[in-house]
């Protein structure tokens, strides 16, 4: 064999050497990371089984959210539908005794006011006549002497009623009108003339069914 040859082979040698050494490197690497056809499969397998796994868990965990933010949401909206409720509900009994109350007032006026036109009506019957100290001026005796004559002979459930319903309500009207134009009354006794005047009025107006159950009628001799 020349020296070449030897050479030659001696160099085969070598590199077929270093390539069995760095196979075997490269395989021994390649198991470390499971890279045989059968090992890349059980790995791949579990990956999947894993990454399955994790994302059920995630939906879940998502799923169990969102149901709470839901709940969340819907609890909240159906407290605000409550106060707007609650609000609503104690405006309209606020409004509601409001009106009452102002019913009340009303009637409680209304029914001063009538009691007072009874009882000036029953004195002027009894020939007293209780009148404003206003009206008892001499200027008003004509007019306050044929409104009285009215009221002695008016009987609200006479067949002749409306017939002095009518001049009582004409004379009391222009008495009235005498007072308020009057310049020589101070203010407080031009309001309690007027006051007493509009009593009267309303008072010939109503109808006998109208008039307190408890006042007691009387009937008057027509003159």
């Amino acid at each position: 064999m020349s020296r070449t040859a030897a050479l030659t082979l001696a160099a085969v040698a070598t590199f077929a050497a270093i390539g069995f050494q760095q196979h075997a490197s490269a395989q021994t690497i390649a198991y470390d990371h499971r890279s045989t056809v059968l090992g890349d499969h059980l790995a791949g397998a579990s990956e999947l089984v894993r990454a399955n796994g994790q994302f059920l868990k995630d939906e879940a965990d998502a799923a169990e959210t969102w149901t709470r933010v839901t709940a969340a949401r819907d609890e909240i909206q159906y407290n605000r539908a409550t106060y707007r409720h609650d609000v609503k509900r104690m405006e309209t009994e606020v409004r509601e005794q409001k009106a009452d109350a102002n019913r009340a007032k009303q009637q409680a006026e209304a029914n001063a006011e009538l009691a007072a036109a009874l009882k000036l009506y029953e004195s002027v019957q009894r020939g007293a006549g209780a009148w404003p100290t206003a009206l008892t001026e001499a200027r008003y005796a004509g007019s306050l002497a044929t409104v009285s004559s009215l009221l002695r002979n008016w009987s609200p459930d006479h067949p002749s009623s409306d017939v002095y319903r009518a001049a009582l309500a004409t004379e009391l009207g222009v008495l009235k009108a005498r007072v308020n134009a009057d310049p020589s009354l101070d203010f407080t006794s031009r309001v309690d003339a007027v006051r007493a005047l509009k009593q009267l009025h309303q008072l010939a107006m109503m109808s006998p069914s109208e008039f307190p159950s408890h006042w007691e009628q009387r009937q008057f001799v027509m003159k």
